[in-house]
């Protein structure tokens, strides 16, 4: 049985598929592409799954697009009639929106022209699955429970914010919902361009910016979102999308969204902050009162939840789940006692959760998957790897693996820029050891020199720590696994002078445990640098340059060369930079 999930035509597009209930593979359409979250349709994507599934386009059983068009229709109805009825031409309301869905109702002549066949000769059974819905499955057919409370958290998808309910073994019941225009991601959006951070996916800047200020906009932000008992509500006066709409792309390339707060933010906060310009105790506060508001809205449908299921278990999902400072606080804010969250738990997981839908939900099939890494992208051989390096005339050594492992770890003790090219492709916006840059974090300025250097970021944005998993109560105050760098832990007083790079202001880490069984060779490096230094931790940040992580041998030489890496270690292929930066 081999079902295709797709997430297309929304924010982060990608593909998944599964045999026998067993994921084969998983990726972002940006990853082949280049265009950072790339909303139209992962042909590249689906074309990889199948590739490395080995199954032709005439085999898949059944495709399932996390996208239900039909899906509270009549509500979507009645509310663009209200908007016309306020003065609005109900065609430009529904213009774009008709567009977007006659896409997602043509799966099928898609997928054939993505693959190269007539329509006719797909076979398989096509399902919509709705977006929320896609998010529970992506969260709790993947988790190592047998039952669990579900949440799903984020912008909006088929006219929905919030979704919640309760797994138990190979179904799911929703429980209840939040509805357009209320929505907590929305929020946090909204905020985010108005302090200056306009591009899709720039919430996590505002997440990193709010340590270094004061909630004292807190109450602001009660009189925004405010709780209810099955949920929330948003003070509307200050969002345009409910009166006015948003203008959004969602076409091949990186998604657009216009402005999404009104003037009443400017009454409230000031005049909004213009991109670029210096960040002043104002914009952090903002970010921190923001933070703290997400927070009380989350905990406070995460607490009724457990009233509500009585689980200790939570599996979580939706954009705002990747707002791990939130997530590192849900086992001490909340009566939950484990937490399990996907790596890809964004709409990018939403093909990931359309499959497993089908798979369980709609097929009654057993479980028999448990999602424990990230590792569902492409893999190469050292073959392509040579290729690739020959092609660009590098010279490089090919080492046995105790060699690789012993020299990478002498260099990143030595203070040297590592980009480390492994095995498979991660699934999810985050580097877990395979397509990484590895450094010191014993060093206070290797911030300072990964910012010059290669990523150009905002200073206050942290890196994150890779920790061996059995050294985590040595270092953090949670012990709960983090595998997937979801989660925020505060790090131990005394052992934030020890690694002093991955200490953000507030004292606080985001995250990743590394285990022997999930990734051996990653874990291994960092046993050796421990091995060397005493310390089990080595910085980890996303091998990429203001693009999407790389994916290709191709890619990782692009990247190298056009910054100041010092060593490339691909397999088994090292290529490193003299000292005065030449090849």
């Amino acid at each position: 049985m081999i079902i295709l999930g797709i997430n297309a035509y929304h924010g982060d597009a990608s593909a998944a598929i599964i045999c026998d209930g067993k994921l084969v593979a998983a990726a972002e359409e940006e990853r082949f592409n280049r265009k950072k979250h790339c909303a139209g349709f992962p042909t590249e994507a689906i074309r990889y799954c199948l590739r490395e599934a080995g199954v032709k386009a005439e085999e898949l059983d059944h495709v399932g697009i996390s996208r239900d068009p039909s899906a509270h229709l009549h509500k979507k109805i009645l509310f663009a009639a209200k908007r016309a009825a306020q003065g609005r031409s109900i065609i430009s309301l529904l213009s774009d929106r008709l567009a977007n869905t006659a896409k997602v109702r043509d799966v099928r002549g898609e997928l054939a022209r993505a693959l190269g066949v007539p329509p006719s000769a797909l076979r398989a059974e096509f399902h919509n699955v709705e977006h929320h819905r896609a998010h529970l499955a992506s969260a709790f057919f993947v988790s190592p429970f047998e039952e669990a409370a579900l949440l799903s958290i984020d912008g909006f998808g088929d006219f929905v914010s919030t979704m919640w309910g309760q797994g138990s073994d190979k179904t799911f019941k929703v429980m209840g919902q939040v509805e357009y225009p209320h929505s907590a991601g929305i929020l946090y959006t909204a905020t985010t361009q108005f302090l200056g951070f306009p591009h899709y996916g720039d919430e996590g800047k505002v997440m990193g910016l709010a340590p270094y200020g004061r909630p004292r906009f807190l109450e602001k932000f009660r009189e925004i979102i405010i709780e209810e008992e099955a949920g929330f509500q948003l003070n509307l006066k200050y969002f345009r999308h409910p009166s006015e709409g948003v203008e959004m792309t969602w076409d091949e390339g990186s998604p657009v969204i216009g402005r999404i707060w009104s003037d009443a933010f400017v009454e409230a906060f000031g005049p909004p902050r213009e991109p670029g310009s210096p960040l002043t105790s104002r914009e952090e506060d903002i970010a921190a009162s923001l933070q703290a508001c997400l927070e009380e809205v989350s905990f406070h449908i995460m607490r009724r939840l457990h009233r509500l299921t009585g689980s200790p278990r939570l599996c979580l999902s939706g954009g705002v789940a990747f707002n791990s400072v939130m997530n590192g606080k849900v086992l001490v804010q909340t009566p939950f006692r484990e937490i399990f969250i996907q790596p890809a738990a964004g709409d990018n997981g939403t093909s990931l959760g359309a499959a497993y839908y089908i798979w369980n939900q709609v097929l009654g099939r057993e479980r028999g998957f448990v999602m424990e890494g990230a590792y569902t992208g492409p893999e190469f051989s050292e073959e392509d790897i040579v290729s690739a390096l020959k092609a660009q005339n590098l010279n490089f050594q090919v080492l046995q693996e105790a060699e690789v492992l012993r020299q990478t770890a002498r260099d990143i003790a030595d203070g040297r820029v590592v980009g480390w090219f492994q095995g498979r492709m991660e699934f999810g916006p985050r580097a877990l050891g395979n397509r990484s840059i590895v450094v010191d974090p014993r060093r206070p300025d290797m911030r300072d020199i990964l910012n010059a250097r290669i990523k150009r970021r905002e200073p206050f944005r942290p890196f994150a720590p890779s920790i061996l998993e059995e050294y985590v109560e040595e270092y953090f105050e949670q012990t709960h696994p983090s595998p997937t760098m979801l989660m925020v832990y505060q790090i131990r007083p005394e052992k934030r002078s020890v690694i002093p790079a991955v200490t953000h202001v507030d004292g606080s880490g985001r995250l990743q445990t590394v285990s022997r069984r999930v990734n051996e060779r990653y874990y291994m490096l960092i046993s050796e640098f421990y091995r060397l230094t005493g310390v089990p931790v080595v910085l980890n940040t996303s091998f990429n340059e203001n693009e999407p992580i790389v994916c290709t041998p191709e890619d990782a030489i692009h990247c190298f060369l056009k910054t100041r890496m010092d060593v490339l270690v691909m397999g088994n292929c090292v290529v490193r930079r003299a000292t005065d930066g030449s090849l």
